[in-house]
């Protein structure tokens, strides 16, 4: 077993239990904490298959934008009420029925549209003309145009959460 494999072993390792620690665990600042963890051993798997522009917008999106946006409106709303903010198993059902039907649909779409295409494998070269960036948003905005989006509805969607978790009851 070569290095790369013992890495990949170890953060795949470190992302699991984070994400389960995310689930188990009752208050939300340390389910945040957990989130967090999860992102960066996402982020350091990207690392490790050579895709450095795809861990460098995770670490900035995820870890940069949308976890500290959760710990700011966490913490800001812990200040202000002095209460214990805890996750109620009727929230995590419901999660896990709208996680399942969003993954049911996104996947009857990319089989029924073939949008996903496994044969060939796009390779980016850099040359003096144009930049890998150039490369990148170019492929982003063509033949990956789906993914792209996709995240863009994951982003929306964590917003609105952020938003649910700092309202007022």
């Amino acid at each position: 077993m070569n290095t790369i494999k013992i890495l990949e072993i170890i953060f795949g390792s470190i992302v699991i239990l984070s994400a389960l620690s995310v689930w188990y665990q009752r208050e939300v600042v340390k389910s945040a904490f957990s989130f967090l963890g999860a992102m960066l051993g996402v982020a350091a798997l990207f690392v490790l298959q050579g895709a450095d522009f795809v861990a460098a917008t995770h670490l900035a999106i995820y870890v940069g934008g949308v976890v500290v946006l959760l710990l700011f409106g966490i913490m800001f709303v812990h200040k202000i009420s002095d209460e214990k903010i805890v996750s109620d198993w009727q929230y995590k059902l419901s999660g896990i029925s709208f996680s399942t039907l969003l993954i049911v649909v996104l996947l009857s779409w990319i089989w029924r549209g073939k949008l996903i295409t496994f044969a060939t494998k796009k390779e980016i070269s850099s040359t003096i003309e144009t930049s890998t960036l150039d490369e990148i948003a170019r492929l982003f905005l063509t033949d990956y145009i789906i993914f792209f989006e996709l995240g863009g509805i994951l982003l929306t969607i964590a917003l609105l959460g952020v938003a649910v978790l700092v309202g007022k009851k």
